[in-house]
């Protein structure tokens, strides 16, 4: 890997650190030190305003705007419908004017910066001292975001003279002039009115007219509050004052949001009002994170000991998957979470890939909650089958709200990795958690629809031996328009026979749910059996002497590129290279056929997952920030461990060390999970698409220990493992499991020799 780290934060278990401020750090940061708990997210920008390079936001899960112009109205079957994560009402924003000057650091003198966020708290802490001319005061930022009562966050900041006199305006505002990419200005005041400490506001967004109502409460610890009318869009109250040495200025500001779609009706006001009458203050809150933060802590934490950078930053992506996702809403998790406005909020087929996993051996019914977010949206990928001129559903390759949000028609139109990762999802969570009822009531609903479009949408080859795909993309975005595409002919195989298994499995058990399914669906028997012979027919291409799977049709034909000749300037090849220029090689953006044998890792053999690794992996440049992890896992297993080192090297640190040098966008979420699969499933060599959980833990060389926790069924699983000895324990009922090659009624606890 030709990518370098940016060393920029101290290393630490339990806290990112920020000592002394580099502007040329500034937006990354933002990144780093966002906060979220699922119901809002805020970027770390400075709440006293930077005149630097800057990127404000505040985000709430759900709340998305349309476009000023509508979409593309080419051809038919090219998405109309895009929209986005809106930039919402900075609640945060101050002005701090020292003797009549405003403190920017971009432009003022200040010292000892420090910023600090607490893994186990939540709490984002910045402080630094600011000098003018003969007066030295400290100022002190605190912000946090309610993990227990989420419609809530709060805001300190403390201002201590340490040298001479100040005169001190403060102005703390309810900012709805925000811009959104730059310059989109998405807010309108509907109502608003001042309070006792501060105002109730009811904004609107100007096209997709959604709703966001905040109330506010402003306590200071001196002087009087007055209101400020000197800007549009703009809800303010300032605070004159005089400062002598060792006089300290507190001000706390307690804020509640109640998000919703829809007009605004009397019980909306009510629920406000029973929210904010049970608004605590800073301390309390900071009080409830700590408590919330300790028991998922007890539930999924990851131990190294060795490698102090990788223990901070695995912990930096548990905590964000905390903050990202907790099962709260009805909404999906974008690829930037709520930390930035790349990808314009939308989610992937990464959450039921790579995101889902954690949650599944986390919070299992969190994990439910997001698949009822497919089950919920199962109309609107209904209506995309259909303006594809096909039957059943094909879910979204990008969405907020279940529409097709991606109008490039070559992602859109052509990748089918959402529908058949959902398939795969469903069937991962009823494989682990045996909840045949969501298989019931949902689950199978989604398979009869994704396996109607499947088999709609791939036709027979020319003699009628063989079914497949044609005109798609796989996982590797640099091939277009390919036929027969592995992954996605696998996936489509392995999905329509899952399908037909569920719906036997109905028909002898549950007949009743069988024949209300039938109806539902208008699905006769004879369409099911052709779902079981498309499976049986699907074209699989692959070399029984070689072992290796042909990525698609004529790919062992195409030009050659060997990509170390490409020189690190050239990266990423998107920025660089002409668009067309991407499909003319066997270069590969991501795993394709590996990705394939990650998901169903049990069903491909030792000799096949070495000849594909070894095949492909020197023809992938990891253009993604997905890739790398998916690499690490399968050549672990291969006992490749220095390459598997390698990969892993960035995997917990890639927003961190700013890898890919665009952190500043926003986290990469998917990513974040993958480096707990890279982990857990690496060198914990947990394996799940079988008939019996598998953990077979090896360490890279320079860890001396790895120790972690997975929820399954009801049971507390803690794995530990040294060069020498790997301990299984169970806490909970006795459970069979594969521990390496040979499987064990494991009761409270197992030991045997590291490797098996």
């Amino acid at each position: 890997m030709v990518k370098k780290a940016i060393k920029y934060y101290q290393v630490n278990p339990w806290a990112i650190i920020e000592k002394g401020f580099d502007p040329t750090r500034s937006m990354a940061s933002e990144s780093i030190f966002s906060l979220a708990n699922e119901y809002m997210g805020v970027r770390g920008f400075f709440d006293e305003g930077y005149s630097g390079n800057s990127l404000i936001g505040t985000y709430f899960n759900g709340l998305y705007e349309l476009p000023n112009k509508p979409g593309n109205a080419g051809y038919k079957g090219i998405s109309k419908k895009s929209h986005f994560m809106v930039n919402s009402v900075n609640c945060f924003a101050t002005e701090i004017y020292l003797n009549n000057q405003l403190v920017d650091l971009a432009k003022g003198d200040f010292s000892d910066f420090t910023r600090t966020l607490d893994m186990r708290s939540g709490e984002l802490v910045r402080k630094y001292k600011y000098r003018q001319n003969d007066n030295l005061v400290e100022i002190t930022f605190k912000r946090l975001l309610d993990m227990v009562n989420y419609t809530n966050a709060y805001q300190v900041i403390e201002i201590k003279v340490l040298e001479g006199k100040i005169d001190l305006l403060l102005k703390s505002h309810l900012d709805y002039a925000v811009k959104h990419f730059g310059s989109l200005k998405p807010w309108k005041i509907i109502n608003s009115r001042e309070i006792p400490k501060g105002f109730r506001v009811l904004s609107q967004t100007k096209k997709s007219k959604q709703n966001l109502y905040t109330d506010e409460e402003i306590i200071v610890n001196s002087g009087a509050l007055t209101t400020v009318t000197d800007k549009k869009q703009n809800l303010s109250k300032q605070i004159v004052l005089t400062l002598t040495k060792d006089s300290r200025f507190v001000l706390e500001k307690r804020l509640s949001h109640l998000a919703f779609q829809g007009e605004f009706i009397n019980c909306f006001e009510d629920r406000l009002e029973e929210i904010v009458k049970k608004r605590v203050g800073y301390e309390e809150a900071l009080k409830s994170n700590k408590a919330y933060f300790q028991k998922k802590w007890a539930e999924c934490d990851i131990e190294i000991e060795g490698d102090e950078e990788n223990l901070q930053g695995i912990r930096f992506c548990i905590f964000n998957l905390f903050q990202t996702y907790r099962g709260i809403s009805t909404n999906n998790i974008g690829a930037k979470g709520l930390t930035g406005e790349a990808y314009s909020g939308h989610a992937f087929w990464d959450t039921e890939t790579y995101i889902l996993p954690f949650y599944l051996f986390s919070d299992p019914l969190v994990a439910k909650k997001l698949l009822m977010f497919r089950y919920r949206t199962l109309p609107n990928a209904i209506l995309r089958a259909k303006e594809l001129d096909c039957r059943g559903a094909c879910y979204p390759i990008a969405t907020l709200n279940g529409d097709e949000a991606c109008e490039l028609w070559q992602h859109a139109s052509l990748q089918f990795q959402p529908s058949t990762g959902v398939a795969f999802a469903i069937w991962h969570y009823v494989h682990l958690t045996k909840d045949y009822d969501f298989l019931l009531h949902y689950g199978a609903q989604m398979l009869v629809e994704i396996s109607r479009f499947l088999a709609s949408r791939g036709d027979w080859n020319p003699d009628g031996t063989g079914f497949g795909f044609y005109g798609v993309m796989g996982p590797d975005e640099f091939q277009m328009m390919v036929h027969n595409n592995t992954y996605t002919n696998y996936m489509a195989k392995r999905t329509f026979i899952y399908t037909y298994e569920v719906l036997k499995w109905m028909r002898e058990n549950h007949p009743q749910e069988f024949e209300k399914l039938m109806q539902k669906c208008t699905l006769s028997e004879n369409e099911v059996d052709d779902f079981l012979t498309k499976a049986q027919k699907m074209i699989i291409l692959y070399d029984d002497n070689t072992c290796l799977f042909e990525q698609h049709d004529g790919f062992f034909k195409l030009p050659h590129i060997d990509k170390n000749t490409i020189s690190v300037d050239e990266f990423p090849l998107y920025s660089h290279w002409s668009y067309d220029r991407l499909y003319r090689n066997d270069l590969i953006k991501q795993p394709d056929v590996l990705m394939m044998m990650f998901l169903y890792n049990q069903s491909f053999s030792l000799e096949q997952k070495r000849a594909n690794y070894e095949f492909y992996e020197p023809k992938t440049i990891h253009e993604s920030s997905l890739s790398p992890s998916i690499h690490s896992i399968l050549a672990m297993e291969l006992n490749k461990s220095d390459e598997a080192l390698s990969f892993f090297s960035f995997a917990t640190r890639l927003d961190l060390d700013d890898y890919n040098r665009n952190t500043s966008e926003g986290l990469h979420v998917t990513s974040l999970s993958a480096a707990w699969l890279n982990i857990v499933y690496g060198f914990g060599g947990l394996r799940s698409d079988g008939k019996h959980l598998k953990i077979a833990p090896k360490l890279p060389k320079n860890w001396e220990r790895l120790k972690f926790k997975i929820q399954y069924r009801d049971r507390t699983i803690e794995v530990e493992t040294t060069k020498t000895d790997s301990t299984v324990k169970v806490y909970g009922d006795s459970l069979e499991l594969q521990i390496y090659d040979q499987l064990y009624l494991v009761d409270k606890l197992i030991k045997v020799k590291t490797g098996g």
